[in-house]
């Protein structure tokens, strides 16, 4: 089974950990530019782009426009790839 990697640790003096210990929490965070990256090692997985597009009901001319950076991410292909969008203010 593979082990999974720890949750970098809060600093124990900071007074936001004493008042809350369970509050918020660690999650990895995306730009286009990952999730471009993971739709192409999920295409590649599945084997062509129309396969990928037919699994997941994409028009496969928009997944490679996609793919290719002339349109953006979509809903549809986020849940393809089960991520999720959040609010992160930078």
């Amino acid at each position: 089974m593979a082990k999974r990697k720890k949750s970098p640790q809060r600093d124990r003096s900071d007074p936001v950990w004493t008042a809350f210990p369970n509050l918020g929490i660690y999650a990895l965070t995306f730009d286009d530019d990952a999730v471009i990256q993971l739709l192409a090692a999920a295409v590649e997985r599945e084997g062509s782009q129309v396969a990928f597009a037919r699994r997941h009901g994409f028009d496969r001319s928009h997944l490679n426009q996609i793919l290719r950076g002339r349109r953006g991410v979509t809903e549809a292909v986020l849940k393809a790839l089960s991520l999720r969008k959040v609010y992160a203010p930078e």
